[in-house]
């Protein structure tokens, strides 16, 4: 089996790009109302968010371990960049957790008789909540929107070093400003 090249490299960087960028838009997109709701939008999106943070760590390790890249001028800024992708991603996961955590959860107060009080006490609850929540969606949206400009970046300098060494062997040079386009799915082709 042929090791992965730096380009193969730049590929799987787009393409995780691109996952981000559409984790971006369902996150950005998302309307939160707390409550049940809430916590059946964002169960998914946390877990979508860990699996994105799992991809990059198996490209950083990758790219790490491979001398056909780590013996590339630059090779050492890219790896710090992806590292910080990364970074982002798991901060990322960490609002949404946040965004979990100050959730309203349906509950009852004290008592077994019931108290007409509840409804307007659950009202405000939800009212105090939904602020803060929104907040954190935000913040893991722009967290997220980070790592996607990062892998593209990252993705844009590998093909840019790798466009003379194509041109002696003949190939045609890859874009480095190809525009991003939306991923049909949110999981990443792997070069390994």
């Amino acid at each position: 089996m042929a090791h992965p090249t730096p380009l193969d490299y730049a590929k799987t960087l787009r393409a995780a790009a691109r996952a981000l960028e559409q984790h971006h838009a369902r996150i950005r997109d998302t309307k939160l109302e707390p409550g049940l709701g809430a916590q059946l939008q964002l169960g998914p999106l946390l877990r979508s968010t860990f699996s994105l943070a799992e991809t990059l760590m198996d490209e950083l390790t990758a790219m790490s371990t491979s001398t056909a890249f780590t013996n590339n001028t630059g090779s050492r800024q890219s790896l710090n960049t992806l590292a910080s992708a990364l970074a982002s991603v798991t901060d990322a996961a960490a609002e949404l957790g946040f965004a979990i955590g100050e959730n309203a959860h349906p509950g009852k107060t004290q008592g077994n008789v019931p108290n007409p009080a509840d409804n307007t006490v659950w009202k405000a609850v939800c009212d105090q909540a939904l602020p803060r929540m929104e907040e954190h969606l935000h913040d893991a949206a722009h967290q997220i929107e980070l790592a996607s400009i990062s892998c593209h970046y990252i993705a844009g300098g590998i093909e840019l070093h790798s466009a003379p060494a194509q041109r002696q062997t003949g190939q045609a040079p890859a874009s480095a400003a190809a525009s991003p386009s939306p991923a049909s799915t949110s999981s990443t082709a792997r070069t390994r």
